[in-house]
């Protein structure tokens, strides 16, 4: 049995994949972490549907990334992912994000769950992922919880119902639209003036369709060029008032330079080997 640790894909901006700066947007770059751990998953003989079939899935459970720059328009980047470690119905997936001269911009690190979909519980993760992937044994893996504690629901958010369009394959909501509904919560101001640079989350409780969701930003330090915000998102039914909060994350948000360049020194600084 061929074993592939690691798997690369590349990359460039759609223009709907993009912001009005020409760049690729945070939510975008989360949608291209899943669809290259998909890929992983479908070389080891699994494709999300097939695992569905089967009656299994990946549940994400927390994780962030960290983007040094985002790929701009025209740009060819990859997104290279393995599996580090694993224990029981644990794994924690890592990614990195590459230029065209094979210089780090972006890194990201993820903890999912094997689920099994019609018991509704943690499995054991099937042995020719094991098997394929080679990851690290490690008996101590386990949630962190990264996030802090949520900020508190203000009664001025604005809700939003979940649609049939949320939904993914296995018909939950996907984790990009968690993404999506935090940064919403942003002032229209600091997103036009900063950059996503960093966030790291965690996911509680799960979002279905015909929920109303609430989303919260809570600003922080601000230490220049970077401004700290924690995020919310709370889902509820509207009839009856009730909300609880359903993901939470710490964010970090960097002023935007001209086309969020940054110098080479800078850059290189920022780049290490994986």
């Amino acid at each position: 049995m061929e074993k592939i640790p690691r798997i690369k894909k590349s990359f460039s901006p759609r223009y709907y994949e993009m912001d009005t700066n020409g760049e690729v947007k945070p939510t975008t770059m989360m949608a291209l972490f899943e669809e290259t751990a998909a890929a992983h998953c479908q070389a080891a003989g699994w494709d999300m549907f097939s695992l569905k079939e089967d009656g299994y899935g990946w549940v994400l459970l927390e994780g962030g990334f960290r983007m040094f720059r985002y790929p701009r328009n025209g740009e060819y980047f990859t997104v290279e992912t393995w599996a580090d470690a694993a224990h029981l119905f644990y794994g924690r997936r890592n990614f990195a994000v590459k230029d065209e001269q094979g210089r780090i911009i972006g890194k990201a690190h993820s903890l999912w769950s094997f689920f099994n979909v019609d018991e509704k519980r943690p499995a054991p993760i099937k042995q020719e992922f094991l098997d394929i992937w080679k990851p690290k044994e490690q008996k101590d893996l386990k949630r962190r919880r990264p996030g802090g504690d949520p900020p508190e629901l203000h009664p001025y958010a604005a809700p939003y119902t979940v649609r049939s369009l949320d939904l993914d394959t296995n018909g939950h909501v996907n984790n990009v639209r968690y993404l999506e509904w935090a940064i919403e919560s942003v002032q229209e101001e600091i997103r036009n003036t900063y950059v996503l640079s960093s966030v790291e989350g965690r996911f509680i409780h799960e979002v279905r369709k015909g929920q109303q969701v609430r989303s919260v930003a809570e600003y922080g330090s601000t230490i220049y060029p970077a401004l700290s915000c924690r995020l919310g998102v709370y889902s509820g039914d509207p009839k009856t008032g009730e909300y609880r909060i359903a993901a939470c994350a710490e964010s970090t948000w960097t002023v935007r330079t001209s086309g969020t360049r940054l110098n080479s020194r800078k850059e290189k600084n920022a780049v290490k080997s994986i």
